[in-house]
């Protein structure tokens, strides 16, 4: 490839890409600028790989691999748990009805479950429900079966299911 071949590409790729490669990181480290820093990294390296003409077949598979070793990268190094973004920030329910603030309050629920579950699992419900992967899609990036990875989501959220019933009752 060309230099401007491989400029275009990268665009294309990163304009393709980038929100949600930005939002898988900030569900991991629930930390906005964070996890642009963690976005940037991610196709930095991406972009040194393209420039060294490495043929990257699946660029989203890719990416997040990329996101996902840097989120880990991170954690080693600080040893922060990590809280849920909207605790951190807040939300302003002026206006909202009950039934909004109820829906967010189950939501903010479930998230904190979702956080308290073994790494594999989070990651899994993550990709599944809030990016829309599939489970090939996530066997993939994981190594694993599809089918490996949709008895893992249906284990996960069995135990949010029985966590939040539990906390409710």
């Amino acid at each position: 490839m060309d230099q401007d071949t491989t400029k275009a590409y990268f665009l294309d790729i990163h304009e393709k890409h980038a929100d949600e490669i930005f939002r898988f990181c900030l569900m991991k480290v629930s930390n906005k600028e964070k996890a642009e820093d963690l976005t940037q990294e991610a196709f930095m390296r991406f972009w040194q790989s393209v420039r060294r003409g490495e043929t990257i077949r699946q660029e989203r598979a890719f990416l997040y691999t990329l996101a996902r070793n840097l989120v880990i990268d991170w954690y080693r190094k600080k040893k922060e748990s990590s809280l849920d973004v909207i605790q951190e920030e807040g939300v302003d329910f002026a206006g909202d009805d009950r039934a909004d603030v109820e829906r967010f309050a189950q939501m903010n629920e479930a998230l904190a479950v979702i956080d308290t579950l073994d790494a594999p699992s989070k990651e899994a419900i993550l990709l599944r429900y809030v990016e829309g992967w599939s489970p090939q899609e996530i066997a993939n990036l994981t190594g694993e079966t599809a089918n490996a990875v949709s008895v893992r989501l249906n284990r996960a959220i069995k135990k949010v299911q029985e966590r939040i019933h539990a906390t409710n009752t």
